[in-house]
Order: C-alpha cells, then sequence, then structure tokens
C-alpha cells in the first residue's frame, strides 16, 4: 500500500511539472491577455437587482474549470491541439458590449439611466479580473393604472379578476412584469370562451414624464380588425367572440394519413358525473372491435358539450390521458361547427376532436447492470413483460424476472478484515414481481362520484424472491393491494390495506452454530416469519418542472402490522409456539408499529447550481407476539443513499463497536439523519456534488448483542455520525449514474475522546466509495 502510495505521488509531481510548462499564455503578443474571471459589482445593491442574471449577460466567458478550479479543456486544447477549448484572450469591444445588455437589462426592471462601468486587473498576460461596476438610479414605479377596452365582455372579466393582476401601482417598473401580465390576460380570456385569444391583442402606453420618477400605465385590448375588400376600404372592427363546445368526438385508435380511408363505426357514450344535471355526450370513432372500454376515456375528459372553452380543461385532458400510460400521441383540437341546426343561432359553436394513438400492446425489455450494496459488488440481469390495456380498461401489467450475484463478506468475517475474505459472487439470488396498475379504485361504487382531479389508481403486486448465501438460504414470498389518489396537484395519497410478506429462512448447521451463541434478538433475524399489516403514506412536493424555483419534498409514513390477524388468532384459539408466541400454519406473525418522516427542501439558484437539504426520523416499536422489528423492517444506516461514509447496514446501532469474530449486519428500531448537497455543472451531462451526511440509529432498549445501542436522550447527540466527500454525475437526462467519495468525520463506535477520527492516527484517512443511479435524496 506504501509503495503505490509513493508511485502515485511520484506521477502526480511529474504531471504537474508537464502541465505547468504547457501554459497557454506562452504564445500571446504583447497587447493580448488571457481572460480568467468576470464579477459584478452592484455598488447600492436592490432585492429586484439579480448579479447572477447580470452576470449571465456578459458577452464573453472565462475558460470552464473542472470544480471551479482547474481550466481542464483548456489544458487539453494545449497537449493535444485538436481537442479542449481553444483559450478565450480578452476583447474590449465584447466588454463595451455587455455595459450595453447591462443597461439594456436595467432599463427593463426599472431602473433607467444607471451607471455601468468597468476596471481590468492585468498581470503578466492575464487579465486577472474584469469588473463590472453597477450604480443603481432610483427606480421608477407605478402610479396609476389605466385600462382601455371597447369590449365590454372582455372588460368585465379583466377587471373582475383584477386582485390576480400582476401589476400593481407603488410597485418598480418591469418590462418582464408587463408581458406576463399580458400572458395572464390571454390566459384568463382563454379560460372563459375566448378560443384563439392571443397576447399580441395587447399592449401598452407608457407615460413616464411625470419628473418624479413615477410611471403611469394604460393597457390596451384591441378588438379583432377585419380588412376592406380593397384597398380604398375602410378596415372594420368587431368583438371577440365566446365559443362553446358543440360536440366531442375521440379517435381511440387514430391513425394519422390514413384514418380517412378506414370505414369508421360512431358509438355515443353518456357519462353523469356528481353535480351534472344532465349526462354529457361523447362521440367515439372507431373501427370495430372498439378497443378500449369508453368510460375510462370519457372519465379524464375535462372536456363538454354545451360549455364554454376552457384552455385549462384542453390541458388537464391531456394530462389526464397521457397518466393512462397506454398512448403515446394525444392530438386535442377545434373546428367551427358545421351543422348548426340545433343550435342556438346567438352562440359560436366548436367540434372538439380528441385523435389518439396508442402504444404497442405488448413490449418487452431485458437487461444487465453492475450493483453496488453498500460496498458488495455485483451483477444483476433482468428481462420485463408488459401489456398495456390488459382488461381494455387501460390497465398495465409488468412481469418482472430477475437474477442477481453479489460478492458479501461472509458472516465469519470481521468488520476490519482485508479485502481477500470476500468470496467472488457467494450469493445468489432471482425473483419474480407481478404488478397491475388499475387507473380507478377497484371497489364496489360508481367511479363517476369521483372528481376528475381525484386520479385514483388501484395497485396489485404480488413476488417471489430467492436468496442463497453461504450461512442461509431465503425465500420472501409478498403480496400487497393498495389505492393511490391525488388530492391536489401537490398532494398524493397512498393506503394499502393488505400487505403480506411470507420470509422462511433455512440456515446451515455451521450458521447455526454460530447462532446458538447469539442473542434472541439476533436469533430472530434468521427465522421464518409472517408480516400481516397495512400502510398509508402522504407525500406533498410542489416542485414545478422546467422553472427555476425552491421547492419542498414531504412522505409520512404510518404502517401496522399484526393487529388484525392477532385479534382473529386470538378468538379462534390459536396455536402457541415453543417459546409462547402465536402462529398462523406454524409460522409465527408479527406486530409492531412504525411511522417515519421524511422531509427535503431545494433552493435552486440558477440551472447550474442548487443545494439540497434533507432531515429523516423514524421510530418502530414492537408489541403483542414481537419483541423485535422485522430484519426488513427495521432501520439501517450506511449505503450510498444515506451515511456514505459506511457500508449498508455498518453504522450504529448508537456507539456499538464490533469486537467480535463476526460480521453482524446492524439493525434498529430509531433513526436519525440529516443530509446536505451543493450540486453543480462542471461541463455538459457531467455533474458535481459536495456533500454532509449526519446521523445513526438505535435501539429502544438495552440488548447483549449490541451493547450501548440503545436510545438515550443524554447521550444520542454524541453518538451520531458525519461524515463528508464530494461526488461526480453523469446526467444522461433519463437517468444519472453517481459515484460518491466519503471520508468518516465523526464516528460513534469509537471510544469517547476519539470519535472525531481526523488525525487521531496515522490511518484516518480511510474514504469509501459508492455508486448509484438517480440522487440520493
Amino acid at each position: 500500500m506504501k509503495a503505490i502510495y509513493i508511485l502515485f505521488r511520484n506521477l502526480a509531481f511529474i504531471l504537474i511539472l508537464y502541465l505547468a510548462s504547457c501554459s497557454p499564455t506562452r504564445k500571446l503578443q504583447d497587447n493580448q491577455y488571457m481572460l480568467i474571471k468576470n464579477k459584478v459589482d452592484i455598488i447600492n445593491p436592490a432585492k429586484n437587482v439579480s448579479a447572477g442574471e447580470l452576470e449571465g449577460l456578459i458577452q464573453q466567458k472565462p475558460n470552464k474549470k473542472f470544480f471551479g478550479i482547474f481550466p481542464v479543456k483548456l489544458w487539453i486544447n494545449g497537449i493535444f491541439k485538436k481537442s479542449g477549448e481553444p483559450l478565450v484572450i480578452l476583447d474590449l469591444s465584447l466588454v463595451n458590449e455587455s455595459k450595453d445588455q447591462m443597461r439594456k437589462y436595467l432599463d427593463n426592471v426599472g431602473y433607467f439611466n444607471s451607471e455601468v462601468s468597468d476596471t481590468i486587473e492585468y498581470k503578466k498576460k492575464k487579465a486577472k479580473k474584469v469588473t463590472y461596476l453597477i450604480s443603481l438610479s432610483k427606480p421608477y414605479r407605478i402610479r396609476d393604472i389605466n385600462y382601455i377596452i371597447p369590449d365590454d365582455s372582455i372588460k368585465n372579466i379583466v377587471l373582475n379578476n383584477n386582485s390576480n393582476s400582476l401589476l400593481k401601482p407603488d410597485k418598480i417598473f418591469n418590462s418582464n412584469i408587463l408581458d406576463k401580465e399580458r400572458s395572464r390576460i390571454a390566459q384568463l380570456l382563454n379560460d372563459n370562451g375566448y378560443f384563439g385569444f392571443t397576447k399580441d391583442y395587447i399592449y401598452y402606453e407608457v407615460d413616464s414624464a411625470l419628473n418624479n420618477r413615477q410611471i403611469d400605465l394604460t393597457l390596451f385590448i384591441k378588438n379583432i380588425i377585419i380588412p376592406g375588400s380593397n384597398p380604398d376600404q375602410k378596415p372594420l372592427e368587431e368583438n371577440h367572440k365566446i365559443f362553446y363546445i358543440n360536440e366531442v368526438f375521440i379517435y381511440p385508435d387514430f391513425l394519422p394519413f390514413i384514418e380517412d380511408s378506414i370505414k369508421n363505426d360512431t358509438l355515443i357514450e353518456k357519462l353523469k358525473r356528481r353535480g351534472d344535471s344532465e349526462p354529457n355526450l361523447y362521440s367515439f370513432i372507431y373501427c370495430p372491435p372498439l378497443k378500449i372500454k369508453p368510460k375510462v376515456l370519457t372519465r379524464s375528459m375535462f372536456l363538454e358539450g354545451n360549455k364554454k372553452y376552457n384552455a385549462t380543461d384542453v390541458r388537464q385532458t391531456y394530462k389526464k390521458i397521457n397518466q393512462l400510460m397506454i398512448y403515446k400521441y394525444v392530438n386535442v383540437n377545434f373546428r367551427k361547427s358545421n351543422d348548426t341546426t340545433n343550435l342556438n343561432p346567438n352562440l359560436n359553436f366548436l367540434d372538439c376532436n380528441v385523435q389518439l394513438t396508442r402504444n404497442p400492446l405488448n413490449s418487452y425489455s431485458i437487461g444487465a447492470q453492475g450493483t453496488n450494496s453498500g460496498g458488495d459488488l455485483g451483477i444483476t440481469g433482468y428481462i420485463v413483460y408488459k401489456n398495456k390495456n390488459l382488461f381494455r380498461g387501460a390497465e398495465v401489467l409488468n412481469i418482472r424476472f430477475q437474477g442477481s450475484m453479489e460478492a458479501q463478506k461472509t458472516f465469519s468475517t470481521s468488520e476490519g478484515s482485508d479485502e481477500n475474505d470476500f468470496l467472488f459472487f457467494n450469493t445468489f439470488e432471482t425473483g419474480i414481481e407481478a404488478s397491475l396498475y388499475i387507473p380507478k379504485f377497484l371497489a364496489p361504487i360508481s367511479q363517476d362520484i369521483f372528481s376528475r382531479y381525484f386520479r385514483p389508481k388501484t395497485t396489485i403486486k404480488t413476488g417471489y424472491n430467492f436468496q442463497n448465501r453461504i450461512e442461509y438460504k431465503r425465500i420472501i414470498t409478498n403480496v400487497t393491494f393498495g389505492y393511490e389518489w391525488s388530492e391536489t396537484r401537490f398532494k398524493r395519497h397512498e393506503l394499502y390495506p393488505i400487505d403480506i410478506n411470507l420470509i422462511k429462512v433455512n440456515t446451515t448447521p455451521e450458521f447455526d452454530s454460530v447462532l446458538a451463541g447469539e442473542s434472541q434478538r439476533f436469533r430472530n433475524q434468521y427465522t421464518d416469519h409472517m408480516i400481516f399489516g397495512l400502510r398509508y403514506s402522504y407525500v406533498f412536493n410542489n416542485q414545478e418542472i422546467n422553472k427555476i424555483k425552491n421547492f419542498f419534498y414531504f412522505r409520512g409514513n404510518v404502517e401496522l402490522a399484526g393487529n388484525l390477524l392477532n385479534t382473529l388468532v386470538k378468538a379462534g384459539g390459536g396455536p402457541e409456539n415453543a417459546e409462547g408466541f402465536r402462529t398462523v400454519f406454524g409460522i409465527r406473525y408479527s406486530q409492531y408499529s412504525k411511522a417515519n418522516f421524511d422531509l427535503r427542501y431545494y433552493i435552486l439558484i440558477n440551472k447550474n447550481h442548487s443545494l439540497a437539504f434533507r432531515s429523516f426520523v423514524g421510530v418502530a416499536i414492537p408489541y403483542g407476539n414481537s419483541v423485535d422489528i422485522p430484519f426488513e423492517k427495521g432501520y439501517y444506516g450506511g449505503g450510498a443513499n444515506g451515511m456514505r461514509a459506511w457500508a449498508l447496514r455498518y453504522l450504529g446501532p448508537g456507539s456499538y463497536h464490533n469486537i467480535g469474530s463476526h460480521n453482524i449486519e446492524r439493525v434498529g428500531d430509531i433513526m436519525l439523519e440529516g443530509n446536505f448537497e451543493y450540486r453543480f455543472t462542471i461541463y455538459k451531462i457531467f455533474k458535481g456534488a459536495f456533500f454532509y451526511d449526519i446521523g445513526n440509529i438505535w435501539l429502544l432498549s438495552q440488548n447483549e448483542t449490541y451493547p450501548g445501542g440503545e436510545f438515550k436522550f443524554s447521550s444520542f447527540p454524541a453518538e451520531l455520525a458525519m461524515d463528508v466527500g464530494a461526488g461526480i454525475r453523469l446526467d444522461l437526462n433519463y437517468f444519472i449514474f453517481r459515484i460518491d467519495i466519503a471520508q468518516k468525520l465523526k464516528n460513534p463506535a469509537l471510544p469517547k475522546g476519539q470519535r472525531w477520527v481526523i488525525g487521531n492516527s496515522k490511518n484516518w484517512f480511510n474514504p469509501v466509495f459508492n455508486m448509484g443511479i438517480g440522487y440520493p435524496f
């Protein structure tokens, strides 16, 4: 190990000397300077003037740097010539253009005639820093807002919605806000029947000649201009028209370019929702046989006959149909009704066409990937079959076959053992899982009583998993049944009244001899048991995709197991095993309550920089037919998504330190954890992060297997583990591949006074590498 360290150090030294000899400024002429850094300095800062946005207006950027320190692409260009990035030479004309852009920006946000200047700090052949100095003028504020709208109907709608206006008296003038107000009014009118209305009909007049830095605004909404039939005829004006929907035609198997050549049938479907006086009619145009039940689509429709056109209803219809996952192409379009025989002649009507192109009914996928479960390397292969529209109700069936091999530490391996103690691919796992997603509540009640925003879904899952390790073989069978629905666009609920897991373990004689010397809690991890429970989750997530806006994520989970089963077994006089616990079919069932809360906050500084915070609190309490939490339901520390300087399940509980001869996977009843990440873009798809983790797991009471593992209010702060680290992420849009390296800061397993790792020993630097898919939180 020492020889490798010396070799690495020497190679690094040689590389530094070589790169120093390749100085990119060697060939610059006397009047040329390499641009190193730009900076915007606002002398008198204001809340609504962003230095970041001003920096974005700078026309010439310095060479990109790796981790913000080293201009790696520039050095690559210097070495290989044909790749990398050319040297950025200071261009004074671009400095002046940048200042012009900043002045225009400041004018647009109300700071007219602000002063923008620059200073350049030179050092040898480098323009070390170009500083743009901003001296803000006193801003212009809005005094009065007037409306000139010749169409009284539109005027009433706009003025009645004035409380939502983005324009307010005494607010600083901002041309961007004026444009957003045009878009808001256009959206408002489109939601009130004005089909095809655009913000181009809206314009402003601005009067700034008040000599007191105040502005009067006048907002105009133009009528439709109809050109004369000849150049001498004066153009005519007419009011914008309100449109109503006449008929809704649904094409459930639309085929672009060939639809007109197919003989279609027509089916009229009626749907009466809660609060409707009359049912709504939908016409299905299809080539027999009809491959989907009509009500599946009509329940997804926000568009109704004899109702005013509403653009928000159109967007909601797109969203609801796409959530069915069976259509790859959705097109909602409108045309003026041709047949108006039975329609009110004083109104304007549109026919709506909903054209739907299906995804393939059956699909297959096969793949393999490397795995890293808390430092244990392995490989997984899988085959997935998917059927979209299994029973003609947009049901989605997934069947997944999976097999994996992994190199895990054996139970007899000590925690500090050498890597030779690994047996390559000593763990084998195979399994099958089938899941069925149904886009409604599978219950004996009418689905039409629910709001269209409810988005109900029923999920049924079953699985079988077989795991073969040196110490034992384990079979896990599970069945779940539950519901999911949305309360609002940000709030979601999940209720699984049936959640059954059956775990059967077959240990080897050698492992049995090891278990014989352990505590009951530890032996329970490797015995047959059953979990029959229910769980509920509440999720709040106000993230808005494609918007640079801070957001919260919260998930609360509550799980109850064994209570109903225990009542039934007691009532039926169910048998007890030799240890006094009740059983079903000879298998002991677990009884416990569990709750945990996961809160996250994301600060999006800009598209390239963000901060992520996470806190997690969880507790599990066994009772009744259980004295311990089932192993698979306990809390654990470490791994790629938690305390990253510890291997998965090798942190805690509490101050427990493994000094025995075997390697114990640790679980606890209580978990506290906090995480922080600073995330940034290195270059294009390459992202970076610096992170800090703090947390641990504990037991509710003392246990001889884990001395020092119980939770105490007086001692738990001193038992919080800490680590820091950095990571590189490859962002391919459809997935993110992540590599993190973490170093322990504080290890609660060490004796008091020695828990702060850095500097306490010569071998304190012991980083842990983790690989993962997606962000850790």
